[in-house]
């Protein structure tokens, strides 16, 4: 029987375990996937402690938002795909019914994507929840033009994944792009992935910093994974009438609004979330695959991976997300 990762109990990552169950012939609108890979996501970590926006169906809680494998059989109402299909699972299934964790999944045909020719397994699990996230936020929600070259970005959470992955888009359009960390050791690594600037929260006078780097002019778009310390030096760097997106809530903090900045600049606040202002929307989801494809497909775009960990290691790979020492995406090799 397939292997599959699951949690019976709320708490860390030490709750996750591996159990062997049988995998019954996809329903008319799924195809079952022999996955190959799965990428990792702290919000899954927030799952596991019954913090997240969803509450797990314990006991026998299934794992596991994105991933990449093979089709291995598809339900008879399912016609865009096939068997021998190399697909990604995106993010956007009921986390109580579908997992990714898994040797073997039935999900719905509505989550697939096709993997371009030349991309393995492993970059495939780990591109559409960083990529189209960072793409939601810069493009869609911050309203970054296509032409941005007389603009800056700041983005929070910048060592994640997403933070990553809105570096490289950023060089795309030509933005320039302001990382913030609280550790000195992840500079260089920032700046490696592609952070024209980074600024280091717990050392640095931010609101200086961000005047020095645009020279007075200010940000443009600021986006905020954190919610914390940050949101009031940002909105108080950011232009007349400039943007910022919230879309993660990393310091579990609720700070007070910077309402002086907001009323006299203008600026606009914006939510953003992938599944539910992105993905759940037709028209935008397609403007975001045909954008992010072809880019992904040319090498232009490419998931920063940090580290692989066997499905056997899943528990001690979500531990080690919770250092917050990665630098990308963790994935599980399946």
């Amino acid at each position: 029987m397939p292997t599959t990762a699951q949690f019976d109990t709320l708490g860390g990552p030490e709750k996750i375990e591996l159990v062997e169950l049988s995998i019954q012939p996809p329903a008319d609108d799924e195809v079952q996937v022999r996955m190959r890979a799965a990428g990792l996501n702290r919000a899954e970590l927030l799952y596991v402690a019954g913090h997240y926006l969803v509450e797990p169906p314990i006991p026998n809680a299934p794992l596991g938002a994105e991933g990449a494998g093979e089709i291995i059989s598809v339900g008879s109402g399912v016609t865009k795909f096939a068997e021998g299909d190399r697909v990604c699972v995106l993010p956007m299934m009921d986390w109580a019914k579908y997992g990714t964790l898994a040797e073997v999944v039935n999900v719905p045909a509505y989550a697939l994507e096709r993997i371009p020719d030349g991309i393995g397994f492993e970059d495939a699990a780990a591109f559409w929840m960083a990529f189209a996230t960072a793409y939601g936020m810069i493009v869609q929600a911050g309203e970054m033009p296509i032409n941005a070259a007389d603009r800056s970005v700041v983005i929070t959470g910048a060592s994640s994944s997403v933070g990553t992955a809105a570096f490289q888009i950023l060089k795309q359009i030509g933005a320039s792009g302001i990382a913030t960390t609280r550790s000195q050791k992840k500079v260089a690594d920032l700046k490696s992935a592609g952070a024209d600037h980074v600024i280091v929260t717990d050392d640095d006078d931010i609101s200086a910093r961000l005047s020095e780097i645009t020279k007075g002019k200010g940000v443009d778009l600021v986006c905020d994974s954190v919610i914390g310390d940050m949101i009031a030096p940002a909105a108080e760097a950011l232009v007349p009438e400039g943007n910022m997106v919230l879309m993660g809530f990393q310091s579990g903090e609720i700070p007070g609004l910077p309402f002086y900045p907001i009323l006299t600049k203008g600026i606009t606040i914006r939510g953003f979330h992938l599944v539910w202002h992105l993905l759940d929307h037709a028209d935008r989801r397609k403007r975001a695959v045909d954008s992010l494809s072809p880019l992904w497909a040319s090498g232009e775009l490419k998931p920063v991976i940090d580290r692989v960990f066997p499905l056997s290691d899943v528990s001690d790979a979500y531990a080690y997300m919770a250092t917050n020492n990665h630098l990308g995406k963790i994935v599980i090799q399946i």
